[in-house]
């Protein structure tokens, strides 16, 4: 009976003594069928077609990757405020120990900064957390296996170059638009 007891009370300081911390997965959850967010699913095989322009260490970039998750909050006038609510949340997670911060870039009312989990030099998810204070802000989890931080950016830069047509991400400048 003294055992049993001594169980559960160690069994309840541990669940108390747990984080109530809200992951970006449970957020992504919690949200993805909210009408004020935009919210979808790139498989990679999507990333991956057939695309010759794609050089080889692109190519092996690509494959790194499983799953692009992007759940988007566009900014209107009638949701102001649930747009700063939101927008602190997805801050407040990414404060967490568990995501590292890998850059910050923008200036003026736009800026985006870019997350890992996983270890430096193979990462397991990368988090792109982009903000316009006019347009609404957005977020893409990254999902993959051993996925190099550096290909992955460089990867970025040639999308946002206009240099790579990847039929996945065709309708992702459009999610903002009225």
């Amino acid at each position: 009976m003294k055992k049993t007891v001594l169980i559960l009370v160690l069994l309840t300081l541990g669940l108390v003594s747990c984080e109530n911390e809200t992951s970006l997965q449970e957020f992504y959850v919690e949200n993805q069928n909210d009408k004020q967010y935009l919210a979808f699913d790139i498989p990679a095989s999507l990333l991956t077609g057939e695309n010759s322009k794609l050089t080889a260490e692109q190519k092996a970039t690509l494959e790194t990757i499983r799953k692009v998750n992007i759940l988007g909050f566009p900014k209107k006038a009638e949701n102001e405020d649930a747009f700063r609510e939101e927008q602190e949340k997805l801050s407040n997670i990414l404060k967490s120990d568990k995501y590292n911060l890998l850059m910050k870039y923008g200036g003026g009312d736009r800026k985006a900064e870019l997350y890992y989990m996983g270890e430096e030099d193979a990462i397991d998810e990368l988090i792109v957390f982009g903000s316009d204070e006019e347009k609404g802000f957005g977020i893409a989890r990254v999902t993959g296996d051993d996925m190099n931080p550096e290909a992955i950016i460089k990867l970025f830069r040639s999308f946002e170059k206009g240099e790579l047509d990847v039929q996945g991400l065709q309708n992702f400048n459009t999610m903002f638009k009225d």
